[in-house]
């Protein structure tokens, strides 16, 4: 990847702040809701785009092996979670997330990679560590995790039997960040991207929007 200097970076700052705010725009009114409900797969792959074009080492094999465990495991870990009910809860996947395998979309492993990616790069600065490796960025995926569950049924993501988020749920999705980062950390794989906490940011803020305006 091209060296990008400071200027570039505020480049793509503000194309994800006007990017986001279109988003919680097009969700707010009834005419454009299934339109933006329709471009959220989208929006998820230009996301990791974006993510991948700033890691200067995105093509490093170690880390596409390791994305690609993420994805794998994830994936068949939703198809028993939403065939069973037995890890999550009982829940429906809807069309939000684009097409499905199982009844399961496709696209929610690579939405674990990018919470993976996203969490682990936010407190780089700190030395590299259990704590900075792990605990954080899992507690991170949790905090996102309780916010997501409030938004996903208005943006047609996913739904609970009886509107109930399960306790085991928040457990289950806390484990399996905390599994995942853990094998990131004996791996030696350490993520650098200015572009994370921008984005992490940018996702929150558009949920609690959606939460305010929909609800």
């Amino acid at each position: 990847m091209n060296k990008l200097s400071p200027k570039d970076d505020w480049f793509f700052i503000r194309n994800i702040i006007i990017f986001y705010s279109v988003g919680i725009i097009g969700f707010s009114f009834n005419y454009t809701y299934k339109l933006f409900t329709f471009l959220s797969p989208i929006i998820l792959i230009l996301t990791l785009c974006l993510l991948f074009y700033y890691d200067r080492k995105a093509t490093d094999r170690k880390r596409i092996l390791y994305f690609s465990f993420v994805f794998l495991s994830s994936f068949i870990i939703e198809i028993i979670g939403v065939n069973t009910g037995l890890l999550f809860g009982e829940y429906h996947y809807h069309h939000g997330l684009g097409i499905k395998l199982f009844d399961t979309p496709i696209l929610i492993g690579f939405n674990w990679i990018l919470m993976i990616y996203i969490t682990s790069s936010i407190f780089t600065k700190l030395r590299f560590g259990f704590l900075s490796q792990v605990i954080i960025p899992s507690s991170l995926m949790i905090l996102y995790d309780i916010i997501m569950e409030r938004v996903a049924p208005n943006m047609e993501m996913w739904s609970w039997v009886d509107n109930i988020i399960p306790l085991k749920n928040f457990i289950m999705w806390g484990v399996l960040a905390f599994v995942f980062h853990s094998i990131k950390y004996l791996l030696k794989i350490e993520i650098k991207n200015k572009m994370a906490l921008p984005i992490y940011i940018a996702q929150i803020i558009l949920f609690i929007f959606i939460i305010l305006i929909r609800n």
